[in-house]
């Protein structure tokens, strides 16, 4: 994980706390999705890059970790409906987690760097990321 991810998911610790989390995520893909140039596993569309390949790696690198990961929702955004002038994403993504401190196991590992990160970094031309607690 890149060193401002690390402090922003130190510091989101402390305020998150234990317990379930769910992330929130608020998508822009590129297209097309933007890879570095030695990067082999490349996807056509920004979305292919996030679902196939950006979920598809986490997924795996959660489970050989033994982190539970639930999809709760993912679904194309529709219509902005109040206030008009705010951004429009293209989907919105929710996953529920048993704590932050397994999500933070995941995205700190090599094999996320080396294999889901540079798949997000390539679709996403914006997103945000939120925590919340049930």
């Amino acid at each position: 994980m890149h060193e401002d991810l690390q402090t922003t998911f130190a510091k989101a610790q402390a305020s998150i706390g234990d317990g379930p989390v769910v992330m929130v995520n608020l998508l822009s893909f590129r297209d097309p999705p933007v890879y570095p140039a030695d990067f082999e596993d490349r996807k056509v569309t920004g979305r292919a890059a996030y679902y196939e390949g950006y979920a598809g790696a986490f997924r795996e690198i959660a489970a050989d970790l033994g982190v539970t990961a639930e999809l709760i929702y993912a679904g194309r955004h529709l219509a902005t409906l109040l206030p008009a002038a705010r951004k429009l994403w293209d989907d919105l993504v929710i996953v529920r987690y048993q704590s932050f401190a397994d999500l933070r196991s995941i995205v700190a590992t090599q094999d996320y760097c080396t294999r889901a990160e540079p798949h997000r970094i390539a679709a996403l031309s914006d997103w945000q990321f939120i925590a919340t607690k049930p």
